[in-house]
C-alpha cells in the first residue's frame, strides 16, 4: 500500500504517509499543523498501541502553521510512538557560528535535545539543503524514497538572519513576541459577492513569487514507492522546486502520481510556469481558509488552465475551496473536485 492523508489542520499542514504491508505499514508524519489535530493523536495512539513507530517526522520549517502542533506532540512523546528520525533545520543548521537560539530557548529545539530524539540522523545532524549540483537522496526503512528540492544554501542564509523574528512570530521562543498581525486573526472572511469565476482572467493575473524567509527555507521533497511518485511542496518556492526536478529528472515535463500545492495554494507560489512543468492529474490543497484565506482563487485557476482534466482534492470544504465544486465550471474546464471529512481526505496509490 501507498497512501497519504492529509488531516484537518485548520489552517496548516498535517500529512500522515503509509506505505508497505497493509496490516502494518510504514508511517512518516509531515508537520502538525498549528495545534496537533484530534486526528492525528489518534492515530498515534493507535499507532503505539500496535508496537509501530514513526519512520521519519519532517518539520518543514518554522511557520506556526506547520510547526505548533509538534511542540505539543514533543511535550506528549508522541503519544507513545516511537520516532525513529526528525527532520528540522534548527538554527546551528544555518550557521557555523554559535548556535544562541538554542541559548535563548527555542523551543523546539530544547524539546529535540531534552527528548534525545533522533535528529536529522540520515546526515549526522546537518542541514538539510540542496546544492547547485545535488539534490540528496533518502533510503527509507520499507523501501520508499526520498528526494529533497528545497531549501538551498542561500535560502537558509535568509533564514539565519531574521531567524529570531521569524521564530518569534511562530511563537519558538517564550520570551519574543509576534510581529505579524496574521496569527491573531480566527475564523473565515466572506468572499462578498459572488460573480462568476472567470478561470482564464484569473489564471492570467501577474504572478509575484513568494519571498518569506521561512516559506523559502522549506523542507520540500519528493516521496516514491514502488513506482508511484508524490510532490510534497511544503511552502516552498516554486523556482526552487523547479530547479531541483530539473537535476533529478532528465525531461519536462516531471511526472507525479499527486502534487500537494506549496503553501496552502497561495497565488505567490503556485505559478503558470510551476503547474505547466508537471505530469500530473491530482492536485492537494491543505487549508481551511482561515487567516490566510488559501487556497486562492488565481492558485486553483492556474491549476485548472495549465493542468486540463485535474482533480483538484481539498481537505476542507470551506467558503474558499466549495466554489471550484461548481457543476457549469467543472464542465466547462474539464476538472473534477474532491473533498475531505472529519478525518481529512486520504489519497491511495
Amino acid at each position: 500500500m501507498f497512501k497519504l492523508t492529509a488531516l484537518p489542520a485548520s489552517y496548516g499542514d498535517c500529512l500522515w504517509i503509509e506505505y508497505g504491508a497493509e496490516d502494518n505499514p510504514n508511517v512518516i508524519l509531515v508537520d502538525a499543523g498549528p495545534s496537533a489535530p484530534k486526528a492525528l493523536i489518534s492515530r498515534l495512539e493507535q499507532l503505539a498501541a500496535r508496537g509501530g513507530h514513526l519512520e521519519l517526522v519532517v518539520v518543514t520549517h518554522v511557520d506556526r502553521d506547520h510547526i505548533g502542533g509538534m511542540l505539543k506532540l514533543l511535550e506528549k512523546d508522541f503519544y507513545g510512538a516511537a520516532v525513529r528520525d526528525f527532520w528540522f533545520n534548527g538554527f546551528r543548521h544555518l550557521s557555523k557560528l554559535e548556535a544562541f537560539g538554542e541559548k535563548q530557548g527555542e523551543r523546539l529545539t530544547g524539546l529535540l535535545l531534552e527528548k534525545k530524539v533522533a535528529w536529522n540522523a540520515v546526515i549526522k545532524n546537518a542541514g538539510l539543503m540542496v546544492t547547485p549540483e545535488f539534490c540528496p537522496s533518502f533510503d527509507l526503512p520499507g523501501g520508499a524514497t526520498i528526494t529533497l528540492l528545497s531549501p538551498d544554501a542561500e535560502q537558509l542564509e535568509r533564514l539565519r538572519i531574521n531567524w529570531v523574528k521569524v521564530c518569534g512570530e511562530a511563537d519558538l521562543y517564550a520570551d519574543v513576541p509576534a510581529e505579524t498581525e496574521y496569527f491573531g486573526k480566527d475564523g473565515l472572511d466572506a468572499f462578498g459577492a459572488t460573480a462568476p469565476l472567470n478561470i482564464p482572467a484569473l489564471a492570467g493575473q501577474p504572478f509575484t513569487e513568494d519571498s518569506g524567509e521561512a516559506n523559502g527555507s522549506s523542507i520540500a521533497f519528493v516521496i516514491e514507492y514502488e513506482g508511484k511518485r508524490v510532490l510534497l511542496g511544503a511552502d516552498a518556492y516554486p523556482s526552487r522546486i523547479l530547479k531541483s526536478l530539473a537535476k533529478i529528472d532528465e525531461k519536462l515535463p516531471f511526472r507525479f502520481d499527486l502534487v500537494k500545492v506549496p503553501h496552502h495554494g497561495s497565488e505567490n507560489n503556485v505559478s503558470k510556469e510551476f503547474v505547466e512543468a508537471l505530469d500530473c492529474k491530482k492536485y492537494l490543497f491543505s487549508s481551511n481558509g482561515a487567516n490566510y484565506q488559501h487556497p486562492t482563487q488565481s492558485a486553483v485557476a492556474r491549476v485548472i488552465q495549465h493542468a486540463p482534466q485535474s482533480e483538484l482534492l481539498f481537505n476542507y470544504k470551506s467558503p474558499y475551496s466549495e466554489i471550484w465544486d461548481d457543476r457549469l465550471l467543472k464542465t466547462m474546464h474539464e476538472y473534477t473536485t474532491s473533498y475531505g471529512a472529519d478525518d481529512g481526505i486520504s489519497i491511495s496509490f
